[in-house]
């Protein structure tokens, strides 16, 4: 009879689905450890339990040499974990030090839900084992190396992390300077076109690379393609190559009819250069840059919108006033400063 409820409980949860989603309970494998001693703690992240309308029926766990039901659980809350040791089981369970693949199996309303965990050098595995002190840690979509495990509580960043750095280049090898890059986070380069990123302690590979555009957008650019293993509070030194132009965030307009003023010109020394660019631009990524008859950068300073100024040099003399946006020169200016 408590079967056929089920089964008709859940035709109409299925057929209700569309009008209103309704999240069925799942279980996750959300952090793996091993002691000194090669004991293992295996801790399980559960989601969406509701222990009088939709609940966990039964979880199975699953290794490479084990297979075991594991025991009813008192979920405390909707969400939370469940800490497993070998101990705590009234079978014998296994799960190899360097190298196994764990699977979970939860089901809930006769739906199963499966999460699975595949580490150290066996096929498919997506993380290698964990150091001594270490744990494998689920942060978001990734597993990741843990330098400071957390079995027991919800996962955090903490010691999840190392760092990328190196140099931007674009598709003409020049760095690219003050730019917003992301990675597994946002970073921005430096004048020098110099990056410091922190990414997920995991095997990472690249072939494309978001960066923004505006305050709220963004695009991707192909890139040449990096790859690196990352482990917890470490750094690797990678150049990144960028193969496309960054779009530079101004719509429909041709650059180099962009009418850009500057004056007054001739102008005293130290005084303010006003620089008026008529360009409707979504970036706030404009600098103008000065130099003199030898090549030398004299002044540079990001414009923020389309009036801005920049203060003269403090010799007389004739001088090259220089607008650059994303990297690219839109206009050229002669400049004479009078003593």
């Amino acid at each position: 009879m408590k079967k056929i409820y089920t089964s008709i409980l859940a035709l109409i949860l299925g057929l209700s689905i569309y009008a209103n989603p309704i999240a069925l309970p799942t279980i996750e494998i959300s952090e793996l450890y091993f002691d000194e001693s090669d004991n293992w703690k295996l801790e399980l992240g559960y989601y969406e339990v509701n222990q009088n309308e939709l609940s966990i029926d039964s979880i199975f766990l699953y290794s490479t040499s084990d297979t075991i039901k594991l025991p009813s659980f008192e979920f405390i809350g909707s969400t939370g974990v469940l800490v497993i040791t070998a101990d705590s089981l009234d079978s014998e369970f296994q799960i190899k030090r360097f190298a196994d693949t764990i699977k979970v199996i939860s089901y809930s309303m006769e739906q199963p839900f499966e999460d699975i965990l595949i580490f150290g050098n066996l096929p498919g595995a997506s993380i290698n084992y964990p150091r001594q002190g270490q744990s494998i840690s689920k942060y978001g979509m990734y597993y990741t190396k843990d330098n400071s495990p957390t079995i027991g509580l919800s996962n955090d960043t903490t010691g999840i992390c190392g760092t990328v750095k190196g140099i931007i280049y674009d598709k003409y090898s020049k760095p690219v300077e003050n730019k917003t890059f992301r990675l597994d986070y946002y970073f921005e380069t430096s004048e020098n076109g110099q990056y410091s990123a922190r990414v997920y302690s995991k095997p990472s590979t690249f072939s494309r690379i978001d960066y923004k555009t505006g305050q709220y957008s963004t695009q991707s650019v192909s890139i040449t393609e990096i790859s690196y293993v990352m482990e917890p509070d470490s750094v690797i030194e990678i150049d990144i190559y960028l193969l496309d132009t960054l779009i530079t965030g101004i719509k429909d307009i041709n650059i180099s009819n962009t009418p850009i003023s500057v004056y007054p010109n001739p102008i005293l020394k130290n005084e303010e250069l006003k620089i008026n660019i008529d360009l409707p631009t979504i970036t706030s990524d404009i600098y103008i840059e000065i130099f003199d008859l030898n090549g030398e950068m004299i002044k540079k300073k990001k414009i923020n919108q389309n009036l801005s100024s920049i203060i003269a040099p403090d010799k007389g003399g004739l001088y090259i006033i220089r607008t650059m946006l994303d990297s690219q020169v839109i206009s050229s200016n002669s400049i004479i400063v009078n003593d």
